[in-house]
């Protein structure tokens, strides 16, 4: 057989061989759209945008982005106002290593104390006694009487809290008498305690939970609240006539802005972030697939008015 003629058969034979694939591969073809998938190609999908919150109505800061001001080993921040200056409510932020203690001191200003991490090693009196201090753990609020001594002290695993008061809450000078012996390591008449598992909760029409620790935000004055959120839990559009000043002690806020509740138009707010709503400015909040624990803080009224889109 000459070369000529071996060549045209092995063409027919690749011939008859396409035809044969063609005629058992065509009812099996995939639909449009599938065949990237079946021979495992990468098809670029279009990127969605990331989700902008109006930051003119509320503002925030994740874990990684609040700014702490480190020194001596401790780290501070203030919020909101000013706690020198007389008149307006502070909202600030203050880390502490273990075993650093503060000496006896007095606020001639309202103030309240929240543990968000941590151990707070709290007393009181003129005299800073380290045996006679109560150890108050993440979720204890704090209130400190005007004008009263008290001291304090951290754990071994340190402490995180967040203070709110007002301003000119400068240091004073010990002047009180020494305390009595026997009696609660805590003078109640000076600093009043409130531990979260003593907290008794309500539930809301949204259906949170929530509870009053100090003050009401239907009323006027200073107030801290916790509110409690279920997976899947949605808040209404709505505002407030006050800021309001909020942290996450547990779980993931998801946060919007706007009249209209779109649960794919937020940011998600993990344990430790912090969020500014300004008064007046309309707002929505949620929970997608696990439990939240909020800290509400700020100066009432602040109750929730519900925004008509």
């Amino acid at each position: 057989m000459t070369t000529c003629k071996r060549q045209k058969l092995l063409i027919r034979f690749i011939v008859l061989l396409a035809i044969c694939a063609s005629i058992s591969v065509w009812p099996a073809m995939p639909k449009r759209g599938a065949i990237s998938e079946q021979l495992g190609l990468i098809v670029p999908v279009a990127a969605q945008a990331p989700v902008s919150l109006d930051r003119s109505i509320r503002d925030y800061k994740l874990p990684s982005e609040i700014p702490w001001v480190e020194r001596n080993g401790t780290g501070s921040l203030t919020l909101y106002g000013d706690a020198s200056k007389p008149g307006g409510i502070y909202v600030s932020l203050l880390r502490r290593p273990f075993d650093n203690w503060s000496a006896p001191h007095t606020h001639p200003s309202e103030r309240y104390v929240t543990v968000l991490e941590g151990t707070f090693l709290a007393g009181t009196g003129p005299v800073q006694d380290r045996n006679r201090v109560d150890a108050l753990k993440a979720g204890t609020v704090v209130s400190e009487v005007p004008t009263r001594m008290h001291y304090d002290g951290v754990g071994q695993d340190g402490v995180t809290l967040l203070f709110i008061g007002m301003g000119g809450s400068n240091s004073g000078p010990a002047s009180e008498p020494p305390r009595a012996p026997g009696g609660p390591n805590v003078d109640p008449t000076a600093r009043i305690a409130k531990k979260l598992e003593d907290m008794v909760w309500t539930k809301a029409a949204d259906g949170s939970t929530f509870v009053n620790v100090f003050g009401d935000p239907s009323k006027a004055g200073l107030y801290v609240q916790f509110i409690r959120r279920t997976p899947n839990s949605w808040s209404t559009a709505h505002r407030h006539a006050n800021d309001q000043f909020v942290w996450v002690m547990g779980g993931r806020m998801y946060i919007g802005t706007g009249s209209s509740v779109d649960k794919d138009k937020t940011v998600g707010m993990p344990k430790g972030s912090y969020i500014h709503d300004f008064a007046n400015g309309t707002h929505y909040e949620g929970t997608k697939d696990e439990d939240l624990w909020l800290l509400v803080v700020g100066m009432g009224p602040a109750a929730p008015e519900t925004a008509s889109n």
